[in-house]
């Protein structure tokens, strides 16, 4: 690759005298910041690789008017048609209209990244806490039997895994008789306390139906509230007449009555209504507070259930073995392939992530999506208006007379809001090439004056391939050229000539817009536009885009 930039540069005759020699991925860095687009960071994806990063190509939908564009009903801008590039046109079109820039492209990046290490970081967290629940539960089932028997000492409420763990190796290191069976009073004692849990989880269940329903209710009822104070609302416009006869204007006490009722009953469903606001947060949060509790209250019913199957089943095995020597040794057994298993279990390290929430929570304000909102639905509008404008100034036929053009770059797509009825019409619902060529002219020329006004990256230069095609000069009709040298003209060579007025009186009014026109009509009488003829590529000129006198291959 080869680049260079500047004023009145010389160009080259040969390879040879090429200058600026650079690597590809340099070289497309360097047109990026000759074309002023900032988005450019070392460290990035290849080009494509990462969606909504703007570079050179993606300049090409808002310069070149292809054939495929210029009075297509389907195609809007120049690469939209390919799905592969649509989707990085789409992306990129925020940045060209100014609604974000290089540093929220950047913070929203880094935002997308910092929120995948978050989801997976919670994952492992919940992993661990899983893993951690179901050792811990394990571990504690143990130390009850060794308690029961006699070798251990119960382990404190909500005792961590390594203290456990430790409880554990300690029970397994220690030479105790076992001098006792397990002691019938516990399981009465876990059947009382199963049965309060249970009790208490109904009772939280009864409460939480109740929230609910109050809080259904309280959302009805604010919704009713809300329709009867909009239509009290009506009394506030008889403050000023109600003492007198709509009809006649006679004093009326009957009317001055009847607005003192309406205000006392809208001041009541005010009051109403702010007391509803008031009080339905309150619910939430109570209905909040007993699904904790609702939670809570099971983790404790599940283990007062374990204690019990635990109890049922070593009493089984103690009366199975009939020798408490033989429970202890089973048991110390179980503790040391526990502990020996235990060993291998995977320990995932806790990571602190409330450093990790707090950065994510900074770039979101930073990228503030509803403020970007606010702005493109600003350049929409701008736009759409740029493009009526120019539309009004263009030949078309109904229904497009008139009419003004509404533009979305969420599709994107162009709108025609047809004159006097209001209706909203797709492009190919006007119904005519001329109409879908004015569309797309007045498009082009709107977006150059809004990156014009908003100094965006994008050249002020608009290709455009062929205005005529819609239309059939009659005039010196040639393969290669249609020539017109004036006198009775057809309608569409009337409609060509407004096209060809627009053109001179845009780039006229525009200071730094250049319009390149492919066209095969020639406007012989238009002294305009034969100055503004760089070539002529015709048969009797033996001139061509591709020199005739280039060599060719030999099996040509």
């Amino acid at each position: 690759m080869f680049v260079s930039s500047g004023r009145q540069l010389t160009l080259p005759s040969s390879v040879n005298d090429f200058d600026g020699a650079t690597t590809l991925e340099a070289a497309k860095a360097f047109l990026e910041r000759a074309f002023g687009i900032g988005d450019v960071v070392e460290g990035l994806p290849a080009e494509g690789a990462e969606r909504g990063r703007a570079t050179v190509r993606h300049v090409t939908p808002y310069i070149f008017v292809t054939k495929e564009v210029i009075y297509s009903e389907s195609v809007l801008l120049h690469g939209l048609e390919k799905p592969d590039k649509a989707r990085d046109i789409v992306a990129t079109m925020p940045y060209f209209l100014g609604v974000i820039d290089e540093a929220s492209v950047l913070a929203e990046r880094k935002l997308r990244q910092l929120q995948r290490v978050l989801d997976r970081e919670e994952a492992k967290e919940k992993f661990r806490t899983t893993a951690e629940s179901v050792l811990k539960q394990r571990a504690t089932s143990l130390l009850a039997e060794a308690q029961r028997i006699g070798i251990a000492s119960e382990a404190p409420p909500g005792a961590s895994e390594d203290e456990l763990l430790n409880r554990l190796r300690t029970v397994g290191s220690t030479q105790v008789e076992i001098n006792a069976y397990p002691n019938e009073s516990e399981l009465a004692t876990l059947h009382g306390r199963r049965r309060d849990v249970l009790s208490r989880l109904e009772s939280v269940k009864r409460k939480t139906r109740a929230t609910k329903t109050a809080i259904r209710e309280a959302s009805g009822f604010h919704g009713a509230v809300t329709r009867q104070y909009e239509k009290l609302e009506l009394s506030e416009h008889l403050q000023g007449v109600a003492h007198v006869c709509p009809l006649c204007e006679a004093p009326s006490e009957r009317g001055r009555e009847t607005a003192k009722a309406l205000q006392a009953a809208l001041a009541k469903v005010r009051a109403e209504n702010a007391a509803v606001e008031r009080i339905k947060p309150r619910l939430v949060e109570h209905d909040r507070e007993l699904e904790r509790q609702l939670e809570a209250l099971n983790t404790e019913l599940r283990e007062i259930d374990d204690r019990i199957q635990t109890w049922l089943r070593q009493n089984e095995e103690t009366r199975r073995l009939a020798d408490l020597s033989q429970v202890r040794a089973h048991l110390l057994g179980r503790i040391s392939f526990f502990l020996e298993a235990s060993v291998n279990e995977p320990r995932l390290v806790t990571r602190d992530l409330s450093v990790l929430r707090a950065e994510i929570e900074e770039l979101e304000a930073r990228v503030d999506r509803e403020a970007r909102k606010i702005k493109l639905q600003r350049a929409e509008r701008r736009i759409s208006q740029f493009a009526s404008e120019a539309f009004a100034q263009l030949p078309t036929v109904e229904p497009c007379i008139g009419s003004e053009l509404e533009f979305s770059s969420r599709e994107p797509e162009v709108v025609v809001m047809e004159e006097g009825s209001g209706a909203v019409l797709r492009i190919p619902d006007v119904g005519s090439d001329q109409n879908y060529l004015a569309i797309h002219i007045a498009l082009s020329f709107a977006l150059q004056r809004y990156f014009e006004s908003l100094n965006a990256p994008v050249p002020g230069l608009l290709v455009l391939d062929q205005i005529s095609r819609p239309y059939s000069p009659t005039k010196g009709e040639d393969e290669d050229e249609a020539e017109i040298t004036g006198g009775e003209e057809d309608e569409d060579v009337q409609a060509m000539r407004r096209h060809i007025d627009f053109l001179f009186a845009e780039t006229a009014r525009r200071k730094g817009l250049q319009v390149l026109l492919i066209e095969h009509a020639y406007f012989a009488d238009d002294v305009k536009y034969v100055a503004a003829t760089r070539e002529r590529w015709t048969r009797p000129s033996g001139r061509a885009l591709i020199p005739l006198d280039w060599p060719t291959r030999q099996d040509e």
